[in-house]
């Protein structure tokens, strides 16, 4: 893997030294100029005129196509959604849930997960149960805490399969197959996942998977999609509607809904030049080799696990060694508030970072395009903060 010509196709490791992608990706050229040629051939040419309207459908069928493949799912088995949470939110308000059926999820998911199973729980009386989660467990502790919360009367669980908080990458295949067992159904919010290792959705056994394009596949913001087992599309009420939704109508109230079809979750018109964005990055991405970039990202992670292991006041919150790590490293610095450290990174060293409120932590998200002397540079720049102080002055 050639890491400085990778880095020259991502304008944004010219300037900074970029730790954020489990917030947002910098997209490489090659994404920049598929969403530019589309957009410029639309406004071009017309938006409704007969070439893009014929252009559309092909970018459209292609970046669905290109999901599907990336996951190993079908196409008519990948909603487009506009984000990871767009795709919760299908799945959790398209279940028909019934009085005293459980959903069981946890503690280390995202306010994007955790907030629409609690308007779950108001509007259908739900119950909500929350399986405390530690980032220092094996993959045996790990399952034995859902073990003791998945009950015959749970109708889903909800989980990450890297958590945003801690960079834990959960044992999803053997915690689908105990839900599995006690009938219960699994979705996954993949949004620390996709791009950053490989995924098969076939191999997991997993009935939703929901997904961006914006984090580890380095696309762009607005596109991602939902993985819905083919066998379970017709079983899932569209949570928004528009004339995807319909088999047929007429303007006299005749009307038939559409069931089994992966396009009545998709509501209206989209931007299709995020879609081009989208196909181009994920294009990208293969060429570079997601299970060798996951391998990069892992050993970068070690070696800024390390570093902070020698730094007196460091505390270590992401999976210290073993197989639930990940490229995302999560940290404290004692008697520091995490926003503070990820400005004095920015300040010193225009490390990009970010803050986690829950359990409270800096993070730095290692990607194949981070280099070792970045990763060095990050661990002298906790290193004299933990030493100095907040002083916000640049590393010599």
């Amino acid at each position: 893997m050639d890491i400085e010509h990778l880095r020259r196709d991502i304008p944004a490791t010219q300037r900074m030294v970029y730790m954020n992608t489990g917030w947002s990706g910098p997209s490489p050229r090659p994404v920049l100029e598929a969403i530019r040629d589309y957009l410029e051939f639309e406004n071009t040419e017309g938006p409704t005129a007969r070439p893009v309207l014929d252009r559309r459908t092909k970018v459209r069928d292609g970046a669905r196509a290109a999901f599907a493949g990336l996951v190993n799912a079908t196409p008519d088995e990948i909603a487009l959604s506009d984000n990871t949470t767009e795709g919760l939110n299908i799945v959790l308000n398209g279940l028909r849930w019934a009085p005293g059926d459980e959903l069981v999820t946890d503690d280390f998911e995202i306010a994007a997960g955790l907030v629409p199973c609690y308007y779950a729980r108001a509007k259908w009386g739900v119950a909500v149960n929350i399986v405390e989660l530690d980032a220092q467990d094996s993959p045996e502790q790990f399952l034995a805490r859902w073990d003791a919360a998945i009950t015959p009367r749970t109708k889903l669980v909800m989980v990450s399969h890297i958590f945003y908080c801690t960079g834990m990458l959960a044992p999803v295949k053997d915690l689908i197959a105990l839900a599995h067992a006690r009938g219960a159904r699994v979705l996954v919010d993949a949004a620390q996942s996709v791009g950053q290792l490989p995924v098969d959705v076939r191999d997991l056994g997993v009935d939703y998977y929901a997904f961006p394009c914006h984090k580890w596949l380095l696309g762009p913001d607005g596109v991602g999609a939902l993985y819905i087992r083919r066998d379970l599309v017709p079983d899932l009420l569209p949570m928004k509607v528009g004339g995807r939704g319909a088999a047929s109508y007429d303007h006299h109230g005749g009307f038939a809904p559409a069931t089994d079809d992966i396009h009545k979750f998709e509501v209206s018109t989209t931007n299709v030049g995020l879609l081009a964005g989208a196909t181009a990055a994920i294009a990208y991405l293969e060429t570079v080799g997601i299970a060798h970039a996951f391998a990069r990202s892992r050993a970068l992670a070690a070696r800024l696990r390390d570093g902070f292991d020698r730094i007196p006041g460091v505390t270590i919150t992401s999976p210290h060694d073993g197989p639930l790590t990940t490229g995302l490293v999560t940290f404290r610095l004692e008697g520091v508030d995490p926003h503070q450290v990820v400005e004095a990174l920015w300040e010193r060293a225009r490390i990009v970072g970010r803050a986690i409120v829950y359990p409270s932590a800096v993070r730095l998200s290692l990607d194949f395009f981070n280099t070792e002397d970045e990763v060095d540079l990050a661990v002298e720049t906790v290193r004299q903060i933990a030493r100095e102080g907040l002083s916000l002055r640049p590393v010599e």
